[in-house]
Parts: C-alpha cells; structure tokens; sequence
C-alpha cells in the first residue's frame, strides 16, 4: 500500500490516504524467476574472454513443469525434484528466434555441444536477490557458429524407445507393450520429460509412467546466442 498526502490550506494540517496498488504494481513489488546467460570462452586453453547473453526464455513446458511441482512424486531412491534434476546443458546453431514453444534446440550442434553437459549447481540465499547458479564446460570438437543454448533436465537430448502410438488423448497415450518403466515410489521412470509424437502431432509433459512414447528431456530455456 501507498501512502500519499496532501496539505490542507488554511493551516488546517494534512490528509493522508492509503492507495492500494493494481494488480501491475502489485506484481512488479514481488520476485520473478528468471534466468541468465553468460559465456566464458577458451581457445586450446587460454582464456579469451566473457559475453554477456542476457535472459533465458522459459518455455511453456518449463512453466508446466514447475506448476506441477507440487504433483511429482517424491521418492526416496530417486530424486524427482525439478531443480535438482535441472542441470544440463547443450548448445546448437539454430538461427530463429526463441520461443516459448521450444522445448527442444532447433538444430543441435555436431561439434560437441549435442552432448548435455551437467552443470555444478549452486544456490546462493540472499535476502529477495536469492539464486541458483548451474557452470558447465563444453568442450568442442570442431568450429561452428554457437547459436543457440537449452537448459535441460536430463543427459539425453532424444529417445526412441517404444512402438508408434496406438493411442492418444488429451491426457495421455499408449504404445504397443510396456517399453518403459513406470514410476513409483523409488523410481522416476518418465516423470518430467517431453513426448512427442508425429504420426498424429501431439507434445505434452509426461507427470507419470506409463505414458508410453517417445520422450526428451524437458527443455527449460532456449536462448539463441548469436
């Protein structure tokens, strides 16, 4: 709440009033999770330099992700929680601009960044300007021009395990047989990551096996770097 006032003529003092702020106002008062981007490069060794790429944009199967935080199963043999799953990184050389549709890299890189990295994690806790720092070092094998960068919670960018959907729904779908594991109390199975499929176009986020498919990791940012 605002507290604003005004003088009175006449010597008859102030009037003070509190002003309650819009919902605008009212958001901007509070944290956002956000991301950053920055990139240190090396060449054979030596140090050449750091840039700067600015905000991450978090995907819209990034923000389903976490709404369904609470959901996720909490096992004591595997862990499951979206953040301490979220540590891998991968580079690629698409072009277009981000957005919020991309859950995966538009075109990976074949120079060594197809390989997601696992990132050292680190939370810092400082009052409201809290956060969780993830470095990794991508080491390439080649020259390629590095456009674009996804946070992602698995080490495989892709799978095709499974047979072609013999089903689907607004909920969920099936393959023929059980090629996956299902989830349970001590096993994450296919929690927290991406089918796709292309016989009848469908993308969803896969909150509990069975949901037999063909799955990626949840890509939570995608960033172009160029």
């Amino acid at each position: 709440m605002k507290l604003v006032s005004a003088k009175l003529p006449f010597r008859l003092g102030r009037v003070f009033a509190g002003i309650e702020p819009s919902d605008g106002e009212a958001v901007a008062a509070r944290g956002f999770f956000t991301g950053h981007l920055k990139a240190r490069y090396f060449r054979r060794g030596r140090y050449e330099g750091e840039v700067d790429l600015g905000s991450g944009l978090v995907t819209n199967i990034g923000v389903l992700a976490l709404a369904n935080d609470m959901n996720w199963a909490a096992p004591s043999g595997a862990a499951i929680n979206l953040f301490k799953l979220l540590k891998f990184h991968a580079t690629g050389t698409g072009a277009t601009a981000a957005a919020t549709t991309d859950y995966k890299l538009q075109t990976v890189s074949t120079q060594g960044g197809q390989t997601p990295i696992a990132g050292t994690q680190v939370f810092t806790p400082a009052d409201n300007l809290q956060k969780i720092v993830s470095v990794a070092t991508i080491a390439y094998t080649g020259t390629e021009a590095v456009t674009e960068w996804g946070f992602f919670n698995n080490g495989t960018l892709s799978a095709t395990t499974g047979s072609p959907f013999t089903a689907t729904s607004a909920t969920g779908g099936t393959v023929t047989g059980t090629p996956y594991t299902a989830s349970s109390g001590t096993v994450q199975g296919e929690e927290q990551f991406v089918v796709e499929t292309t016989t009848t176009p469908r993308i969803g986020l896969i909150t509990a096996t069975p949901a037999r498919s063909s799955p990626s990791p949840t890509g939570w940012w995608r960033r172009p770097t160029g």
